[in-house]
């Protein structure tokens, strides 16, 4: 077997047996959806300090030690560990703890992305990283209610081009006030017959008066598919249930990376979005975010036409490569 041949082959092994167990939820006795069941239950009005006292009351330092334990075998797994006082202090849980597995052919070499930089491992190699985090967290019974606030002023209307690479509407036709619309992804774990929810990547698309099933045909008709590879994130919906993420992206595997959308129907025919670009596969874990505002841009481009954006009060940028989000979500 030739040295190309080989490479693709490990990287779609790892693809196949890593993203296969991703993408098989975890058992939970929380109600989940999927993205295209809608609920009935509209927006009541609300406080704009509402996110800020929330985020505040759900947000714990912990400590974090990730083991990347590469076995002789050719089997790696990275496990990742959240404890502390304060953890169990406010969630009653000792420990969080959630675990991915690879198997490398030829027992060779492997680069894994950390937080403190890069990693080369080698077979037999075990290594240890203890950080302090803070991060935001909740029950599945107690999310955040962001459909009781909603904006007093609307974005502004007068619709504006949006290019495929560049959004002027973004940063300019911005409104100060809250709307009804959810901010963050969860991710989640669970411990024991618990179930917790973390927050994870920010909310920068928003559609109305339209539907899932019409925002999806739009951006697969760029040629984009539909069930890609994805990391599975959650939103809460009114009814008291923590719906998954409806994924498209312009690979199945992003092997070299690549564009990602994940998108929920909301009631009144309002569609929210997390869009981002993934990193490639060759560093382990993979599909880390390293852009979120061309990507913003990028699906907002398919549409030709932007009316404004919402403030959402999610700036941040990510773990891995500093990709920022600014804030604000493109009104499509």
């Amino acid at each position: 077997m030739n040295k190309n041949k080989k490479s693709k082959f490990i990287v779609l092994l790892l693809m196949t047996l890593f993203f296969g167990l991703m993408l098989v939820p975890a058992a939970s006795a929380t109600p989940e959806k999927t993205a295209a069941e809608k609920v009935g239950n509209g927006p009541k009005s609300g406080d704009d300090s509402q996110w800020s006292e929330w985020k505040q009351a759900h947000t714990v330092e912990v400590e974090m030690t990730t083991v990347y334990d590469y076995k002789k075998d050719g089997t790696l797994k990275i496990t990742e560990t959240y404890s502390g006082e304060k953890l169990k202090g406010k969630f009653k849980a000792d420990k969080l703890t959630r675990s991915q597995t690879f198997s490398i052919p030829d027992e060779e070499e492997v680069a894994v992305s950390a937080k403190s930089g890069s990693l080369k491992l080698k077979p037999g190699d075990k290594k240890e990283i203890v950080t302090q985090e803070s991060i935001v967290l909740t029950t599945a019974d107690d999310p955040y209610k962001w459909w009781a606030s909603i904006s007093s002023t609307a974005p502004s209307t007068a619709p504006s081009t949006v290019s495929s690479t560049v959004s002027s509407t973004a940063s300019s036709t911005i409104s100060s006030t809250a709307s009804a619309y959810p901010q963050w992804t969860f991710s989640k774990f669970t411990y024991f017959f618990k179930t917790y929810y973390k927050m994870e990547d920010p909310i920068n698309l928003v559609w109305e008066q339209n539907s899932l099933k019409a925002v999806k045909s739009v951006i697969l008709n760029q040629k984009w598919v539909d069930n890609p590879v994805e990391y599975t994130h959650y939103l809460p919906y009114p009814d008291g249930s923590w719906v998954a993420g409806d994924g498209v992206a312009d690979s199945k595997y992003r092997i070299t990376g690549g564009y990602h959308s994940r998108l929920w129907e909301l009631s009144g025919e309002k569609v929210v979005s997390n869009a981002h670009h993934d990193d490639n596969v060759f560093i382990i874990p993979g599909h880390q975010v390293d852009g979120y505002e061309n990507a913003e841009s990028k699906v907002a481009g398919f549409f030709g036409t932007a009316y404004g954006a919402y403030w959402l009060d999610n700036v941040c940028s990510s773990a891995y490569y500093n990709a920022c989000n600014d804030g604000s979500a493109t009104l499509v």
